[in-house]
């Protein structure tokens, strides 16, 4: 598969406009091949790590956090050095799908909220809201009820509909236009003018986290042992609980990574706890809401794990594979 189609296809799981204005999610070394059959997923873009993606031949790696955040110098010798100079030798393409994917609606990100069931779920800290755009064209003919059925069925289309005039108007998501505007253009034949306006509405509130209700409340230590389930084997039964602990929980809020400083935001959305990584000392005094801290490495490794089973399904003749990370922090037990 080319390798513009893989970047695509990754683009469109991972919105790019929607990473924050500090991040750099994106491209983080082009190479220089054009087509691949093998794409690597992990967390960390660690030199091993990405070393081992590149010795079972993968084109593309696709990590969750960037190379670099600010641009750094490649002549001096460090971490960002050795990945870029071993992807660079191999042709090969690293990207990095980081706030962008943090952010997408249903995405993996979400993936404890989906797992714990959680009802009318919002975003914890919202960041921008994506509104659709409206899209108008004339026809002379009158377009077929059949094309008019395969337009609608893509889930980025909210309506199809056209006038006795022959205007045609189609509303969609804004990231997905640029495709919905080549299926049109190959089922009517000839690249009509388009007529594009933004929308007011619908809107999806797109953030960082999530604050949703379960579906019956659970005493805290039934709930306890149920998110212990769900995390990865190594890091069951080796977490923190800080702040006060209700006595029963009906209301979720969690935050994958590096969270912490949302949990004022999880007191106010009404939370009986907050889940998430890289919670600190004064933080946890000041959080006024329980936090578990399960860290940032339990959530976000499940996180790509499930995005490589997404992104898998999208690439036709191109094979995926998730490469499990190694959690920095380990536990010390004296017998």
């Amino acid at each position: 598969m080319k390798i513009k189609d893989v970047l695509g296809e990754i683009r469109a799981l991972a919105p790019e406009d929607g990473q924050s204005a500090w991040d750099n999610s994106g491209v983080q070394v082009a190479g220089t091949l054009v087509e691949t059959d093998k794409v690597a997923v992990c967390l960390e873009p660690a030199p091993d790590m990405v070393g081992a993606c590149l010795d079972w031949g993968a084109g593309a790696v696709v990590t969750h956090h960037p190379l670099y955040m600010k641009p750094v110098s490649l002549g001096a010798p460090g971490r960002v050095l050795d990945v870029a100079r071993r992807v660079m030798v191999e042709g090969a393409w690293l990207y990095a799908a980081h706030t962008s994917l943090d952010v997408r609606p249903g995405g993996p990100a979400f993936w404890l909220g989906s797992e714990l069931g959680l009802r009318d779920a919002l975003p914890l800290e919202k960041v921008h809201a994506r509104c659709p755009v409206e899209a108008s064209f004339y026809l002379d003919e009158p377009i077929s009820r059949a094309t008019a059925d395969i337009w609608s069925r893509r889930e980025s289309i909210h309506s199809v509909s056209q006038s006795g005039t022959g205007e045609v108007r189609v509303v969609c998501d804004e990231a997905d236009w640029p495709s919905v505007a080549e299926a049109i253009v190959f089922a009517v034949g000839s690249r009509p003018v388009f007529y594009l306006r933004k929308l007011c509405a619908p809107c999806d509130a797109v953030g960082f986290g999530e604050v949703g209700d379960l579906p019956e409340p659970m005493d805290f230590e039934a709930f306890s042992a149920r998110l212990d389930g769900l995390l990865p084997a190594h890091a069951r039964g080796y977490w923190t609980v800080s702040g006060p602990r209700p006595g029963h929980v009906a209301r979720v809020a969690y935050c994958g990574g590096s969270g912490a400083g949302l949990a004022a935001e999880a007191a106010r959305a009404g939370a009986d706890l907050f889940i998430t990584g890289d919670m600190k000392y004064h933080a946890a005094v000041e959080a006024g809401v329980c936090v578990l801290d399960v860290g940032h490495f339990s959530l976000e490794e499940e996180m790509m794990r499930r995005f490589a089973l997404e992104l898998s399904g999208r690439l036709s003749g191109v094979e995926v594979r998730f490469f499990p990370g190694s959690d920095p922090f380990l536990v010390r037990i004296r017998a």
